[in-house]
């Protein structure tokens, strides 16, 4: 009787074999742990970066606004009225922050300085946690933080709005332009008719970017934040709950932001790059009957960037440059992060022991209306 002979893997050939497949099977977890960690990485830095666009992308506009006061790009043309009294009024020239406080402006509207709300020749400011300003103004959402700038514009809406009590509004005219009005106790100065795409009410807008030092519910993240005048009952505030919008007047824009720099571009008239002013634009002599060193004819260009609360007196900021500096919101084991980010004059290396991943980002704005007309 014939059997058929059967056979195994001798141990010989069983160990080869386990062996190969025990390297292959350790390499296809390597790779799968470095794609991981990859797609991680990948998705850390795609998060930082469309954090970014969006946060820029809602400053962006907003900026690009300042200044913008209807029919006229020019603050001489306003005036302050109470009670709808054309009487005596205001002007912008002694509205500004360095002026006595406005009478009928409410207090609750100069929380973030004396006049801040209505100081329309100050159509962009910023500055670090040394201004009084920014101290009141951006007290919310665990404080600011320090070292980091704010960045606060002036300027009124686009679209023509209704009356309303506890808004600071604006007439804005075509025909006049030399001739506008602000108010902020909701009386329509005397004798003026609305008509729409000729003489238009519109609100004015003010608003206070800042880096806090806590996110919502997220104690220890920072976050860019941006503090509104709102309406609050029949008072403008800077505080409590909008009542058309819903909003508070203190939101949380973007966590995760750990820094905001600015700087402002102003136009010096020095288009050779020579160091002074081009003939031509100083035209307007002293008291003394010279030049005056402030060019009386720029075009809008930025030539020199400066930190802006050395914005020399006189001249005119028409761009602004800001900085903003991201951190992950979850540590990522293994990571170091040794870069050192220097710009705006900040020199920022991560402490030891810090292993987040961050991104640093720059945009420079024009401010459309800035021009000398």
């Amino acid at each position: 009787m014939n059997r058929t002979t059967q056979r195994g893997f001798s141990l010989v050939e069983l160990m080869v074999a386990l062996t190969i497949g025990s390297f292959l099977i350790v390499g296809a977890v390597y790779v799968y742990s470095q794609s991981r960690n990859t797609y991680a990485v990948n998705e850390t830095a795609a998060r930082l970066q469309e954090e970014a666009r969006y946060a820029l992308s809602l400053i962006e506009p907003d900026v690009q606004l300042a200044g913008y006061f209807g029919y006229s790009n020019i603050p001489d043309n306003f005036q302050f009225v109470t009670l709808g009294s054309l009487a005596s009024p205001l002007s912008a020239a002694r509205m500004q922050q360095v002026d006595p406080a406005v009478v009928g402006l409410p207090g609750s509207a100069q929380a973030c300085g004396t006049n801040f709300a209505v100081d329309l020749y100050t159509a962009v400011q910023g500055g670090n946690l040394n201004d009084t300003y920014t101290l009141a103004c951006a007290a919310a959402g665990g404080g600011a933080l320090p070292g980091s700038d704010t960045l606060t514009v002036r300027h009124l809406t686009r679209n023509a709005t209704a009356l309303a009590a506890g808004r600071i509004q604006a007439i804005t005219s075509r025909a006049t332009p030399n001739n506008q009005y602000i108010f902020a106790d909701g009386l329509m100065p005397a004798g003026v008719v609305l008509s729409p795409g000729h003489i238009e009410l519109r609100d004015l807008i003010v608003r206070t970017y800042y880096i806090s030092r806590n996110s919502n519910n997220r104690p220890g993240l920072p976050a860019l934040r941006v503090k509104s005048l709102s309406r609050v009952g029949a008072t403008p505030a800077f505080a409590g709950v909008d009542d058309d919008t819903g909003l508070n007047a203190d939101i949380e824009v973007m966590p995760g932001v750990e820094d905001l720099q600015v700087q402002f571009g102003i136009d010096t008239g020095d288009y050779n790059g020579d160091g002074a002013i081009d003939p031509g634009l100083d035209l307007v002599g002293s008291a003394a009957g010279g030049p005056d060193g402030i060019p009386d004819s720029p075009n809008g260009a930025a030539t020199r960037y400066v930190n802006p609360n050395n914005v020399p007196a006189g001249f005119q900021v028409v761009s602004v440059r800001l900085w903003l500096r991201l951190r992950a919101e979850q540590p990522e084991q293994g990571f170091r992060d040794t870069r050192n980010y220097q710009y705006a004059g900040v020199n920022f290396t991560p402490p030891a022991g810090d292993n987040f991943r961050r991104l640093l980002v720059s945009r420079t704005i024009q401010l459309r209306n800035a021009r000398s007309l």
